[in-house]
This record gives C-alpha cells, sequence and structure tokens, in this order.
C-alpha cells in the first residue's frame, strides 16, 4: 500500500486502542495522510458512531486489515 494509507490506517488503529476519540473525531487535523486517506466522510463517521457503543471492559480486534490496489483500506473493528 502507499505510505500515506499505511500511516493513517496505523494510527487510526492507535488511536481506537488509545480511546482517543478526540484525535478520531478531529481527523481533518490529522495532516495530509489523512487527507488523502479520508477524501469525503462518508465511509469514515460511521466509526466514530460504533465507536460511542464501546464499553471500557470490551476487546478490541482489528480484521480485514490490508492495503488493497495501493490504497484502499477497509480494516474493520470488532469490540465486545
Amino acid at each position: 500500500g502507499y505510505d500515506w494509507a499505511i500511516e493513517t490506517n496505523e494510527k487510526v488503529k492507535n488511536f481506537i486502542l488509545n480511546n482517543d476519540h478526540i484525535s478520531l473525531i478531529n481527523y481533518q487535523k490529522q495532516g495530509k495522510p489523512f487527507q488523502l486517506a479520508i477524501p469525503s466522510p462518508e465511509h469514515y463517521l460511521p466509526l466514530i458512531y460504533t465507536l460511542a457503543l464501546k464499553e471500557e471492559k470490551d476487546n478490541i480486534q482489528f480484521f480485514n486489515d490490508k492495503a488493497v490496489a495501493g490504497s484502499l483500506t477497509m480494516t474493520s473493528v470488532k469490540f465486545g
């Protein structure tokens, strides 16, 4: 995958693991890699709504975690 796609994917996963919801909400302020990876928010914003349901004790698992065609990552998160 492209460097910016991989960088954004890794940062988003770290934000999720660290419960850094403010950084996830303010994704537009995360720099050029995020701007390239999230050119429009309709596929990104559902993640924010989903994370609102996460409880402190929930385990987090990532799946479908690889870049396709260089820039498309469809990393999914499961918690519970």
